[in-house]
C-alpha cells in the first residue's frame, strides 16, 4: 500500500508541475522527490531480499511497481546485483559496489575530483560498476517488464505532464542516489571513513523515512530481518554494536568524503575468497557461526 501511495504521489507531482519553470522541477527533486524516491528505493531493496511476500514472484511485481516513477528500469537489475553484493561482499568482479581500479586512480583524494565524481555517481553506481561484475543480468521475463513498464511509465510522463514533469521525476531519481542526504547512504555503507570495518550504519532522522535503512551493519549481519524490525534488533544485540563507528549526518558524510584527503574510493575491505570478513567474524551473525561450529567439533 505504501509504494501505491508513493507511486501516485510522484506522478501526482510530475503533474502539478507541468508547464512550471524548470527550476520548480529542481528544487522540488531536492526538497519533496528525493525524499520519495528514495523510499521507494528502499521498497525495491525490501523486495530484492523476498521481505515484502513470501512468493519471489510478488516481492518482482512490487518493485517494478516501484520502480514505475523513476524514469530508469532498475528494479530487477538491483535485485540481481545486490543479491551478489552480500554474497561476495568486496570481492572485485562479482561485488558491483567495488570501484574498478582505474576509476580509483582517476578520482584520487583531491577534493575537486571527489565532487565530480559524486556530481557522476549515479551514473557510476548503476551503470559503470556493474559493467564489471563477471556474473551477468539475465534478460528474463521480469527484466524485459521492467524495462518496457519504466519506459512506458516515462513516455506517459512526457505525454501528459511535459518535460518540466519527466525532469522532476528523473531528477528525483538523480539525487536519491546521488550528491543529496538520500544519496549518501551509498558513501556511509561501506566507504572506511574511520576505523577498519567492512561497513557501517547511519544512525539519524532520515532512518524514521527511509525504512530504517541506515542500520547497514545489521543488515549485513542479518539480512533476512526487514527494515521495520531491524531497529528492535540492534537494541537486542546492543553490546555486539557498541563502540563502532557511525555516521550521525548524511550531510556531514557528503562534506567529509570530499574534503578528507585520507579517504578514497579505495578506502573499503577488499576480499579475494569467499571466506568471513573481519567485520562479519565479529559480527552477532559471525559470533553465532563460530559458536556453532566449536560445537560441531566437540
Amino acid at each position: 500500500m505504501l509504494a501505491l501511495i508513493l507511486v501516485i504521489t510522484q506522478f501526482g507531482l510530475a503533474a502539478i508541475l507541468a508547464g512550471q519553470p524548470w527550476w520548480g522541477a529542481l528544487l522540488s527533486a531536492i526538497c519533496f522527490g528525493a525524499f520519495i524516491t528514495h523510499r521507494l528505493n528502499v521498497i525495491i531493496h525490501e523486495c530484492a531480499h523476498n521481505l515484502v511476500f513470501r512468493a519471489t514472484s510478488l516481492n518482482k511485481a512490487l518493485a517494478v511497481l516501484a520502480n514505475l516513477p523513476a524514469m530508469v528500469p532498475a528494479a530487477i537489475g538491483f535485485r540481481h546485483f545486490h543479491l551478489l553484493h552480500h554474497r561476495f561482499a568486496g570481492q572485485p568482479g562479482l561485488d558491483a559496489d567495488i570501484a574498478p581500479r582505474w576509476e580509483v586512480r582517476l578520482v584520487g583524494r583531491a577534493a575537486w575530483r571527489k565532487f565530480l565524481w559524486l556530481l557522476a555517481m549515479p551514473f557510476i553506481y548503476t551503470v559503470v560498476h556493474p559493467l564489471q561484475v563477471q556474473r551477468k543480468l539475465p534478460i528474463d521475463f521480469w527484466f524485459t517488464a521492467n524495462v518496457v513498464l519504466v519506459l512506458a511509465a516515462a513516455a506517459m510522463v512526457v505525454l501528459f505532464a511535459g518535460w518540466t514533469g519527466f525532469a522532476y521525476l528523473a531528477l528525483s531519481s538523480y539525487f536519491a542516489v546521488g550528491p543529496h542526504p538520500t544519496g549518501a547512504h551509498i558513501l556511509q555503507e561501506h566507504i572506511i571513513f574511520d576505523g577498519c570495518y567492512e561497513t557501517s550504519s547511519y544512525y539519524g532522522p532520515i532512518n524514521a523515512i527511509s525504512g530504517n535503512i541506515g542500520f547497514h551493519v545489521e543488515h549485513h549481519d542479518f539480512a533476512n530481518v526487514p527494515g521495520s524490525r531491524i531497529a528492535d534488533l540492534h537494541r537486542i544485540a546492543a553490546a555486539y554494536y557498541r563502540g563502532r563507528f557511525f555516521h550521525r549526518s548524511r550531510l556531514e558524510s557528503l562534506l567529509r568524503f570530499v574534503t578528507d584527503r585520507r579517504i578514497g574510493l579505495d578506502s573499503r575491505v577488499i576480499v579475494n575468497n569467499v571466506e568471513m570478513t573481519g567485520q562479519v567474524a565479529s559480527s552477532p551473525r559471525g559470533q553465532l557461526n563460530r559458536g556453532l561450529a566449536r560445537q560441531a567439533d566437540a
